[in-house]
């Protein structure tokens, strides 16, 4: 009987226990996560600026007609009014900021809208193809085009490299260390110096390269493959370019849709529709393996700690550990998100038609 009493009082503690976790998880994802703002409506895409305090919104007027506005994050008073932009808008990423948050890049049809803000001026810096990929990096802005790569000067547009190449799939830009990077289909990698236009070295890679992005203060480079004959061949790569040997070899993630890669290097996430991956990127050793269906590919902060992911179910988007898979936060939104990111330590933007801006601190 005395026992039958002792395991009934445990079974309804822990009930009890269940149902206190399930009413404080909203109380700990307020304090691990804060909203800073919320702006705009209709939107394609948005860009938080490094700082946090000004947001850009891409909006959709009509037919093949396309605005670009700049709110303050906190206030939501309008920084920068409607302006009216060529169509159609880059595909792959149509807005970038400038280092001091000053200087907004946009590209749109043949041509990048590079905007003072304190200014208010508008410059076009003209790019002669479809503008894909609009980067900065450092005292550079970067437009990849269908059929070639364009680097200005952000602070006075002065034109400092064209480099014409077909069939262009992905271009990174390493600013301090004066090296450009590109990838075409079913071509290696190819690494220029900045200063001269000269090819430095090639990478060998797959048939279509889905994206570069460099990292560790620009010396390792990391990139992701598909193979449309056999997507099980799918993987990504961590680069030492200066030597031309990988760092981390053969992470394979079939059916890769993207990746991210932290700014030390030290982590490398992938995505599948159904699958997350977590590597390391020195050794090539697989981190975490997390299974959550999603048509994004998650977010990795700057420091490889921290994932935002979209929740499997409603609006929301989940924040977790990279090295456990914890999840410590969910962000509720009206509508469903379509893009997030982790764009500077501790800030993170969620776009679901307008776009919030959230200030995140893990906890335990």
């Amino acid at each position: 009987m005395n026992m039958l009493r002792r395991t009934f009082a445990f079974l309804c503690l822990a009930s009890l226990g269940a149902l206190c976790d399930r009413a404080l998880h909203p109380v700990f994802c307020t304090q691990s996560a804060r909203r800073l703002g919320q702006v705009g409506q209709d939107l394609v895409s948005a860009a938080a600026s490094p700082d946090g305090k000004s947001v850009a919104g891409l909006r959709c007027e009509g037919p093949e007609k396309w605005s670009v506005t700049v709110w303050e994050t906190t206030t939501g008073r309008v920084q920068l009014k409607p302006q009216t932009l060529p169509h159609p808008p880059a595909t792959t990423n149509a807005l970038a900021w400038s280092p001091n948050s000053q200087f907004l890049a946009v590209g749109s049809s043949s041509e990048v809208s590079l905007f003072h803000l304190s200014g208010q001026t508008r410059k076009r810096l003209a790019a002669q193809w479809l503008v894909r990929d609009v980067r900065f990096s450092q005292d550079y802005v970067m437009a990849r085009a269908d059929g070639a790569v364009f680097v200005w000067r952000w602070d006075s547009g002065t034109l400092v490299l064209k480099l014409t190449q077909d069939h262009l799939l992905a271009a990174a830009l390493n600013g301090p260390g004066g090296v450009l990077a590109t990838a075409s289909f079913q071509d290696n990698i190819r690494l220029y110096g900045l200063a001269n236009g000269r090819l430095m070295r090639t990478l060998p890679a797959g048939p279509a390269t889905i994206g570069l992005e460099f990292a560790r203060q620009g010396h390792s480079l990391a990139a992701a493959f598909r193979f449309q004959s056999n997507r099980s061949r799918d993987y990504a790569v961590v680069y030492d370019w200066s030597s031309g040997q990988p760092k981390a070899t053969d992470l394979s993630q079939p059916d890769i849709m993207g990746f991210a890669v932290s700014q030390d290097g030290n982590r490398l996430l992938t995505r599948s529709e159904q699958l997350c991956r977590i590597w390391d990127g020195n050794t090539g050793k697989l981190v975490l393996e997390r299974p959550l269906a999603s048509p994004y590919t998650d977010s990795l902060s700057s420091d490889g700690q921290l994932v935002g992911s979209l929740g499997p179910q409603g609006n929301n988007v989940a924040l977790w550990r990279a090295d456990s898979g914890r999840e410590f936060a969910r962000l509720e939104h009206t509508r469903r998100p379509f893009s997030y990111k982790f764009f500077q330590p501790g800030l993170f933007q969620v776009v679901d038609g307008a776009c919030s801006v959230w200030q995140v601190t893990a906890r335990g």
